[in-house]
């Protein structure tokens, strides 16, 4: 599947990372500006956090199998990210209150991730509306396992054979899996762990209508995870980012006027372009 490209993208953005590389080739010895020059390149950074079991890399997966951005995992430095995702597997606890009270309301999200679990999409939204009146935050229902799902030829053909058996996911997963006995215990018990009951059932109803490759199947699943919803948050807060980004450049250029070199070329940069319209945006 194609990833979604979001953000870091605006005519005008490009146009000041064009302006500012052509500056940097005559300052050489102006590493640190380089480096932030550099770093408007970048792709989006998404950091996702929350606490420990709540599916964290599973959606850092899913971001980055639906999005071209650069996703930062649970235990990776995260001070320099452009958005934050924090993930809840339940109800939030204080910890969660006082962690999404620390974050820029404009450049994150509160996640309710494995809401396969709840069973339907109605149960986990409206468990998302609740959390969301406790947190004073939109919380968005996600997932996530649906999006990352790898499905092998075995795993499409013993579903293929379900499904035309008419078989459904009982509520007890020990059924599902003995429901097939010694010889296919264990490929089932595979599929719980890469799809869940949920996931399963929704492969299963996929296949009642008519045979589906993998590939098809994938993108099906990912639409139905709820991960591309993201793109129009993800989209909103790139703007964010860039003018957070360009004010970094900004005070790089301001120590290199400072110096006395190309200081007219900074000044313009810096009051009479877009740069100068994006600064005035960023300090508002």
């Amino acid at each position: 599947m194609e990833r979604t490209v979001v953000g870091l993208g605006d005519p005008g953005y490009l146009d000041i990372a064009a302006r500012l590389d052509q500056l940097c080739s005559r300052l050489p010895e102006a590493v640190a500006l380089r480096r932030t020059v550099d770093d408007l390149h970048g792709p989006l950074r998404v950091a996702v956090t929350g606490r420990h079991g709540t599916g964290r890399d599973t959606l850092a997966r899913a971001v980055r199998r639906v999005f071209d951005v650069s996703p930062i995992g649970p235990g990776d430095e995260d001070a320099d990210a452009d958005v934050w995702l924090h993930v809840l597997a339940g109800w939030p606890r204080p910890d969660d209150a006082d962690a999404v009270s620390r974050l820029d309301p404009e450049r994150s999200l509160v996640i309710l991730g494995k809401a396969d679990t709840l069973g339907s999409w109605p149960t986990a939204r409206a468990r998302a509306g609740e959390c969301a009146d406790e947190l004073g935050r939109a919380v968005v229902a996600l997932m996530p396992l649906l999006a990352v799902a790898d499905l092998g030829d075995p795993d499409m053909e013993l579903l293929a054979s379900l499904a035309s058996a008419g078989e459904t996911v009982p509520p007890m997963q020990a059924s599902f899996v003995d429901a097939g006995g010694p010889p296919q215990r264990l490929a089932r018990i595979g599929l719980l762990r890469t799809l869940d009951a949920y996931g399963i059932a929704c492969v299963l109803a996929l296949l009642a209508d008519g045979p589906i490759d993998a590939v098809e199947l994938g993108a099906q699943l990912i639409a139905r995870s709820g991960l591309p919803a993201l793109g129009e948050f993800l989209t909103a807060a790139a703007g964010s980012a860039e003018r957070l980004r360009l004010a970094r450049v900004a005070d790089q250029l301001e120590l290199v006027a400072a110096s006395g070199v190309c200081r007219d070329d900074i000044e313009h940069l810096l009051t009479g372009s877009l740069l100068g319209s994006s600064l005035e945006v960023a300090t508002r």
